[in-house]
This record gives C-alpha cells, sequence and structure tokens, in this order.
C-alpha cells in the first residue's frame, strides 16, 4: 500500500526522468499514472467533503457505525474506507451505467436487495444511519471472515470468493463472456492496468480514496459545519487538497492547496460532491 499512498510523488519522479532515455510506451504510462494519481485525489477530496457534510447532519452515523462493526466482527475504519470508494458517502447515489441498479452507501444490486428484503429504489430513499442497519445485514454472514481491508472489500465486490490473500484475482476469474463484463465495468480497480484485479488491489483503492487508518480519531472530533455549496466535480487535473488539521485522512501532500469551491445559487441546501469514479453515478 506505501506505493500507492505516495503515487502523486511516484508519478511526479517518473515525469521528470529525463526523455531521452524514456520511449514513447513509457511516456504514455508515466501519463497515465499522473493521470490515475489526480483522479484518485480529486476522489478521496469528494468522499472528505461528504463525508463532513454527512456526520454535520448525521452525528450518531459514526458511534453507530462503531457498533456495526464490533457486531459484525470488523473495524470500523475498514468499513469507513470501503463505503468512500463505493459511493463516496452519498446514500442516494446509484450507478447510472446501462442495467446496473447499485445503489447507496454500498452500492448494492437489485438481487441482493431482494436477498436483504428491500429494493436498491428503496435504499436509496433511505438516509445514511438508516443504510447502516442494511449494511450489518448484508455482512453478517460474513462474520468471522472480515479480517483485513480486503476482506471486507472483497465480501462486497464478490464474497462468494473471500480466500486468498494480497495477491489473489478476483477478476476476471476466467475468459467467459460474464468474467470480462465484470472487470470491463470495474476496471478502475485494476490499479496496474494489467487486465487483472487482486484483493490486494481492492484494499489499496479503498485506501487511497478513504484514507481512514483509526476511527477513534475521527469519532474525537467534532464534525465542521459545512457551509451550503454548489454541486462540485473535481478535475482531475488539479492539485491535491491539504487535509485540514482535524487529521481524518492520511499520506497527503503537505505542499497542495485546498479545492476552491463554487458559490452556491441554492443556499438553503447542501449539495454533495460527486467525484469522477470508477463508474458513473447520479443521487
Amino acid at each position: 500500500m506505501r506505493r500507492l499512498v505516495l503515487l502523486s510523488a511516484a508519478a511526479l519522479t517518473l515525469l521528470i526522468a529525463s526523455p531521452v532515455q524514456c520511449s514513447a510506451q513509457e511516456i504514455q504510462e508515466q501519463s497515465q499514472l499522473i493521470r490515475s494519481s489526480a483522479r484518485t485525489e480529486a476522489r478521496a477530496r469528494g468522499a472528505r467533503l461528504n463525508f463532513e457534510r454527512l456526520l454535520s447532519q448525521h452525528p450518531e452515523f459514526l458511534p453507530e457505525l462503531r457498533e456495526v462493526a464490533a457486531r459484525i466482527e470488523t473495524r470500523p475504519e475498514w468499513l469507513l474506507n470501503v463505503i468512500a470508494s463505493e459511493s463516496s458517502f452519498i446514500p442516494s447515489v446509484r450507478n447510472r451505467l446501462p442495467r446496473q441498479t447499485a445503489s447507496g452507501l454500498l452500492q448494492i444490486i437489485e438481487g441482493t436487495a431482494a436477498g436483504l428484503g428491500t429494493t436498491t429504489a428503496a435504499i436509496r430513499r433511505m438516509n445514511a444511519v438508516e443504510q447502516l442497519r442494511l449494511i450489518e445485514k448484508f455482512f453478517t454472514p460474513f462474520r468471522g471472515k472480515l479480517n483485513s481491508l480486503g476482506d471486507v472489500y472483497l465480501a462486497v465486490f464478490r464474497g462468494f470468493i473471500m480466500a486468498g490473500g494480497p495477491d489473489t484475482v478476483v477478476a476476471p476469474l476466467d475468459g467467459s463472456r460474464k468474467e470480462r463484463r465484470v472487470y470491463y465495468l470495474n476496471r478502475g480497480l485494476d490499479m496496474d492496468r494489467n487486465g487483472r484485479i487482486t484483493k490486494g488491489e481492492l484494499a489499496t483503492t479503498a485506501l487511497s480514496v478513504g484514507r481512514f487508518s483509526d476511527v477513534e480519531l475521527v469519532a474525537q472530533t467534532r464534525p465542521r459545519t459545512v457551509k451550503p455549496q454548489q454541486e462540485i466535480t473535481p478535475i482531475p487535473e488539479g492539485e491535491p487538497s491539504r487535509p485540514r488539521a482535524m487529521s481524518l485522512y492520511i499520506a497527503a501532500p503537505a505542499h497542495s492547496k485546498p479545492a476552491p469551491m463554487a458559490s452556491s445559487s441554492e443556499p438553503n441546501r447542501s449539495r454533495a460532491v460527486i467525484p469522477r469514479t470508477r463508474s458513473t453515478y447520479f443521487p
């Protein structure tokens, strides 16, 4: 994970390398690495703003999440990282790709929702605290197996696998059309772009977007009141922002500047920040 956490610095180092010594393919790979790093920073900024807004609206969310984590025998910061990666803390979010139904904080699909006694439309109407009850119900069958961030994300991504270490390939499992589609829809999780998504890449993606390392620090921090603002789509080419002194996140560059905020034409509403993600969402 250290390699990915320091992705921005590594990408810039590669770009600075002498172009005389780089082939066209190497230059293209370096450019892709820089763009990937910028997109990750944009997603992390959006998730941070949405999380702070969620806590300001539902201060009971974090204590309840800690209790859920204890009951399903896992760590709350792992749940937070996965939620950040999947939905950017927008309870009403839905994957709008063709024939996709994934909805809510955990991006639950229609078939899974039916097994939980609800529908994806109903999930999108639930607030964040209400969805925590559903999240607990989802993870309960995995109790005792959620021993790492990779385990938690894999339970959401492809829960029928679970076993294996960081190098375990979780998509595609074979060359079938179905597995190729699974990979295509989630190719943003393939960090090294080698055509395979591994359990380790799931964990790295979640940590690089959520950046929660110790939920105790979060719990001791009073949620900051978030001023209403216009919906923002972060620009990948922008500079990564610096986390505030409340230290909810780790390993963000200390020299970077905060992202600019757009003024709101609707002062009485607080809109979610929708970052560019591996899928396309709408609230």
